[in-house]
């Protein structure tokens, strides 16, 4: 379980070791307050040394990862301590990992979500568990816990920070909600039934989207294709592209340009988040990993190779040309005049500037404008490889090959090529 040394994860240790409970305790030291972290850290040592409970404990350059990953310190903070914590379990072979969140800390996760903007799934509040993590003192109040601290003479850690309003979650702990106390003597309760309603209301929704998803969104070759069919049966695209895209990053404004070049019918857009990229297509939305070597690759193909796996099956074949040879006509199959090619054969991508002679034609023709006859979406660009001998364009692999390679009376071998 996670131990600060505060009121709450000490009075969820005592309740464990009372229960007799099978319990480890995991510390974060977020050097974040100088000496005070440092004498919480010691504070926590002598605590489970007087529980018998066995103590984990690890450092971590939160500034450093903050800055480094362009976050903001909370963030990097609750980064690098789930991040650790799911490590312990996998390396103890633990079954769950306990937080001392309680009612307080899920009505302020309310306001601050209220205030930052959010989904309805954002203002249910904090789920008792989910996944491999549980928060059993949820139904408590701060000030029930630490009652049970001084009932039980359990001494506990204050963080001084908890008393400065810079940030966000002590604005709505010391400012905001006492007003609303003031209204209602019973607003925490009331606040949780409140949340209560919600939390049914989202898993509603939640089951409703996810019957939108299975007929709108098709996963294919490692990326999610979202149907402008479909989207475009709903008035409000907003809410709908919003549940669906925000569990892979993508924020309200992000989802609001998108809806806008939807509504105007602009292609070829994209969109980021911290780890995925959104293309706006012609007939889709597409959604794939980031990747930072697109267009990089170059690959060599030898006179004697037979059949490559990667980055795309090819297989090579030489032919003696015969009077009765047949051409294949399929656009998966490229056929040259072997004894034009210079080998090594080179395989990439497209860039500015390239330009082919497409077979049939007489002149050369740049490859964007090729890309905009055959009405390439941007998807389609980024997917094409392109074989070249020497410096030549020879094939764009699997569309058209280039006029000066082709197969003529005078060729007595051909180079068959099969995508």
């Amino acid at each position: 379980m996670a131990l600060s040394g505060g009121a709450d994860s000490l009075a969820l240790l005592h309740l464990f070791v009372t229960a007799k409970a099978n319990v480890r305790a995991a510390h974060c030291n977020f050097n974040l307050r100088g000496a005070e972290s440092d004498s919480d850290e010691r504070f926590v040592v002598d605590c489970c040394k007087n529980l018998g409970v066995p103590l984990f404990r690890k450092s971590f350059d939160t500034k450093g990862y903050a800055k480094k990953n362009g976050i903001s310190i909370e963030m990097a903070a609750r980064e690098l301590r789930y991040g650790w914590f799911n490590e312990l379990l996998t390396k103890e072979k633990l079954d769950r990992i306990a937080t001392g969140h309680h009612k307080d800390d899920n009505i302020e996760t309310f306001f601050i979500n209220l205030i930052r903007g959010t989904g309805i799934k954002g203002l249910s509040g904090i789920k008792p568990a989910h996944g491999n993590l549980i928060r059993p003192l949820l139904g408590f109040t701060r000030t029930e816990i630490e009652q049970y601290c001084v009932y039980n003479k359990l001494n506990y850690r204050t963080d001084s920070t908890n008393l400065e309003s810079v940030y966000m979650r002590n604005k709505v702990r010391h400012q905001i909600l006492p007003l609303f106390k003031d209204l209602n003597p019973s607003f925490m309760d009331t606040m949780k039934k409140n949340m209560n309603n919600l939390s049914q209301v989202s898993s509603f929704f939640q089951a409703t989207v996810e019957g939108i998803k299975s007929k709108m969104v098709v996963e294919q070759d490692g990326q999610l294709l979202i149907s402008l069919k479909h989207v475009n049966q709903f008035a409000d695209k907003k809410l709908v592209l919003f549940e669906i895209l925000n569990p892979y990053g993508f924020n309200g404004t992000v989802v609001n340009k998108l809806v806008e070049c939807i509504q105007n019918e602009v292609s070829g857009k994209q969109f980021y988040s911290p780890d995925y990229r959104l293309i706006k297509d012609r007939h889709n939305i597409i959604m794939l990993p980031k990747e930072e070597s697109v267009g990089k690759e170059v690959f060599y193909i030898d006179a004697d190779e037979v059949e490559m796996e990667k980055p795309i099956k090819l297989t090579f074949d030489k032919i003696i040309k015969t009077t009765d040879y047949k051409m294949d006509k399929s656009s998966k199959v490229g056929q040259f005049d072997a004894d034009l090619l210079n080998y090594p054969l080179t395989l990439r991508k497209w860039q500015q500037g390239d330009c082919f002679k497409p077979l049939g034609m007489s002149n050369f023709k740049k490859l964007s404008d090729y890309f905009i006859d055959q009405k390439f979406s941007l998807k389609d660009k980024e997917d094409v490889w392109l074989l070249l001998s020497g410096d030549d364009i020879i094939w764009v692999v699997g569309h058209r090959t280039d006029d000066r390679y082709k197969i003529t009376p005078k060729t007595t071998t051909v180079a068959k090529i099969t995508f």
